[in-house]
């Protein structure tokens, strides 16, 4: 869908990194500490675990940056980065048709794909144990910020859900979970929530790549029994 609608609206929330540390994410129960969290909650897993990522498509106006933000330190990890908004040069002043664009191949709503828009759509990170999470998209429109938005509902304004996620935790290890952004961060009609703005696909299949290692570190491959050319995870875990 276009994302270049109302962008005085955008959910700009730089204040909110500041105050992370601060006891903000006390949404996570502490009951929940010990157990894997996946989806609008939060995320968060039990031991140390490595996920793979694949950048899908992206369909709006906004030129995006996809990562993964420790919620306890605030530390902001990007993965997948767009280089320009879409692949073809487009208008921005014309009307959107609200539609989901996914799968379409159209390239009439600034469609964005791998190896063009985002010349790296494959990376890898490590979420350390019992440590809070939130994905987050990053935005700029014709070079100025635009704002940010998390996968953790409750820290978008007036908590709204701006991610779908499609396989939940279950996913990781059953063909792939796919987070579907819309990004727009405004009030809208219900047909125009399409949730095509920046689609991101993890994992597929659970792997130990080193079975000695007690506990094993799971990891949550994008294809099976493979080593993807993905980037490194920031802290440089045992990887195939």
């Amino acid at each position: 869908m276009r994302r270049n609608r109302a962008i005085n609206n955008y959910s700009i929330l730089p204040a909110i990194i500041g105050s992370l540390a601060g006891g903000m994410v006390s949404t996570f129960s502490t009951a929940a500490q010990a157990e894997d969290i996946f989806g609008n909650s939060g995320i968060q897993f039990d031991v140390d675990t490595i996920v793979e990522f694949e950048f899908i498509e992206s369909n709006g106006a906004f030129q995006s940056s996809f990562g993964v933000i420790n919620l306890d330190t605030g530390e902001k990890t990007p993965l997948l980065v767009e280089v320009k908004p879409s692949d073809a040069a487009q208008d921005p002043n014309r009307p959107s048709d609200f539609i989901d664009d996914t799968d379409t191949s159209r390239q009439n709503d600034f469609r964005g794909t791998p190896g063009n828009a985002v010349p790296q759509p494959l990376a890898e990170f490590e979420f350390k144990a019992k440590t809070r999470y939130s994905f987050y998209l990053e935005s700029t429109y014709k070079g100025k910020p635009a704002g940010i938005l998390y996968s953790t509902d409750f820290q978008n304004l007036n908590r709204r859900q701006q991610t779908l996620f499609e396989g939940g935790m279950s996913g990781l290890s059953q063909g792939g979970t796919a987070i579907r952004w819309d990004d727009t961060g405004i009030v809208k009609t219900l047909e125009e929530r399409d949730f095509d703005d920046f689609i991101v696909r993890l994992g597929g299949h659970l792997e130990c790549p080193y079975q000695s290692q007690t506990p094993c570190k799971p990891c949550y491959k994008l294809k099976e029994g493979s080593s993807n050319p993905v980037v490194p995870a920031p802290s440089n875990p045992s990887r195939l």
